[in-house]
């Protein structure tokens, strides 16, 4: 009798992942603060310069949890100082799809578009990571509030620049 229950709720269960309702990190029953125990590290490592190693665990829980939005974004932050803009920038974006109020994901995305030179997009991504967090307690806001009036300063002064350049990290 407990074989079939079990059996039952692993059917239940992979039926669930298949049709998208749970991630995998729910399948196989990681909860909330175990994947955020797993993404502080990858944190630490991101912070300590081993970005390989970070970008492996943020891809896996990406993997485990893809609707979850601080997961892309911190995997777009590894990719960015990775210099692989294009996948920084496909995570920022997935990011915002999932939480648009993601000061750090408009922020990096905000970045990635003034590299490619879209200085307008670059503008709203930046203003909006600032009027989400209108305290400045993120760095991110408080870069893209230095970005910010260095376009304006350069707008200024009458400098045409086809590519804002960022400072390096």
């Amino acid at each position: 009798m407990e074989t079939n229950q079990s059996n039952a709720r692993k059917r239940e269960a992979q039926e669930k992942l298949a049709t998208g309702q749970i991630t995998i990190a729910e399948a196989v029953g990681i909860s909330r603060k175990q994947l955020y125990a797993i993404a502080h590290r990858g944190y630490q490592l991101l912070n300590s310069g081993k970005l390989e190693e970070a970008q492996q665990i943020y891809a896996g829980l990406v993997a485990a949890d893809p609707y979850d939005s601080v997961f892309h974004c911190h995997l777009g932050a590894v990719l960015y100082r990775l210099g692989e803009m294009d996948k920084a920038f496909e995570e920022y974006d997935a990011a915002i799809r999932l939480n648009i109020a993601n000061v750090d994901a408009l922020a990096g995305r905000g970045e990635i578009y003034l590299v490619k030179g879209e200085v307008k997009k670059a503008i709203e991504d930046l203003r909006s990571a600032m009027e989400n967090d209108q305290k400045g307690t993120h760095p991110s806001s408080i870069r893209a509030r230095a970005i910010l009036l260095s376009l304006r300063r350069q707008a200024a002064n009458s400098v045409s620049s086809p590519k804002f350049q960022l400072p390096s990290q």
